[in-house]
């Protein structure tokens, strides 16, 4: 699982990369279409559109699974530290809740609205829904994932937590 779950992670962190390279691109090119052509191009506003969108969603599954997320936590800094995984695990609970309603909910909107067209470039609108959606499902996934992880520090906290005995040499 990890294996799979670092492959997904290092991938989605070279896409969102390359798409804020190519939004930058397009972005320099329209500017200069723009300001010395005086003839913009049309599309550049829908692709970097698309752009925005892709790093805003896979940036939050970015930050989800590197666990960068903003949270309130004067709840847990005022329990003990037992408690923690469990406070976690019911949040990340919610959260889970949340996602699996909004893919739901989403995969139908995209079945009826996606075959709406871009005005301009003529994309389909499912392209940037479907990049929500897939964003969405993967911080589903990992969210789940995140939730045995803690399952599995409370259930055995001793190989969870290495590196807190000390080293005697003899």
């Amino acid at each position: 699982m990890e294996k799979i779950r670092t492959f997904i992670h290092s991938t989605i962190k070279r896409l969102n990369i390359s798409v804020i390279f190519l939004m930058f691109l397009v972005l320099i090119i329209q500017v200069i279409t723009r300001k010395l052509f005086n003839d913009p191009l049309p599309w550049p506003e829908e692709l970097s559109l698309i752009a925005m969108i892709w790093i805003t969603f896979f940036g939050a599954y970015q930050c989800t699974i590197e666990e960068n997320h903003l949270k309130m936590d004067f709840l847990q800094s005022k329990i003990s530290e037992k408690m923690k995984p469990f406070l976690s695990i019911v949040a990340k609970g919610f959260v889970v809740w949340f996602l699996i309603v909004t893919c739901y909910m989403g995969f139908s909107f995209i079945q009826q609205a996606g075959n709406i067209k871009m005005p301009v470039s003529g994309l389909p609108m499912w392209i940037p829904y479907w990049i929500i959606w897939s964003s969405f499902f993967l911080m589903l996934i990992e969210f789940i994932a995140q939730i045995i992880l803690h399952i599995r520090e409370i259930v055995s906290p001793s190989k969870q937590k290495g590196g807190d005995e000390e080293c005697s040499q003899s």
